[in-house]
């Protein structure tokens, strides 16, 4: 590249190139990797219980292993309330069957909460339909049931709506798509970012 520019016969060529800052960053890292992976040249191998490193180290070492439990793996221990397990901490990981009412995160109940004022507008709507008039001395008094009982059934099906996109939003097929977006962006974004000019 020097000799196209014309500078093969400087020393040294990078007087005469402008570089922005992180060109020179970009070259440390890739220095400090070839240095913690090349050089190294230690790779471990898995199979089955036995872990295989080569080469073998020609002297002392302390080899550090990280490492999970399947019972830890497939255990739920997420709870904002106390920390214990088996709870439900979000939609994602509430089971099929019936469950206990303390084992419900604050969301949830915020939205059994919502639901049932509505069911017990719609009940307090029925009676008061049921009454629509009350007789008072001199005068009557119309009751609002059929008021509360629109009220009740628009406030139900706006959270079951919520409800079923709350579900939508953490199956398996929303979060993969939110995952290939993010890396779609990601590539998009990196694509703008201007090739370095590496000079040895």
């Amino acid at each position: 590249m020097l000799e196209n520019f014309g500078w093969g016969s400087y020393s040294p060529g990078v007087s005469f190139m402008m570089m922005p800052v992180y060109a020179d960053l970009l070259r440390l890292q890739a220095i400090e990797f070839n240095d913690m992976i090349r050089k190294s040249a230690y790779s471990f191998e898995l199979t089955g219980n036995r872990l295989r490193i080569f080469p073998i180290p020609t002297y002392d070492y302390t080899l550090y292993i990280n490492y999970i439990t399947t019972e830890d793996r497939s255990t739920v221990m997420y709870n904002a309330a106390d920390s214990s397990v088996d709870t439900v901490g979000d939609i994602s990981n509430a089971p099929y069957e019936l469950h206990s009412y303390k084992d419900i995160n604050p969301s949830g109940l915020q939205w059994i909460f919502k639901y049932t004022l509505a069911l017990s507008k719609e009940v307090l709507g029925n009676i008061r339909n049921k009454y629509s008039s009350v007789p008072i001395p001199g005068a009557e008094v119309t009751l609002n049931g059929a008021d509360l009982v629109s009220q009740a059934q628009t406030e139900k099906d706006s959270l079951i709506t919520q409800l079923r996109e709350n579900l939508d939003a953490v199956s398996r097929q929303s979060q993969m798509g939110k995952i290939t977006e993010e890396s779609d962006n990601m590539q998009t974004q990196l694509n703008k970012i201007p090739m370095t000019i590496y000079i040895g």
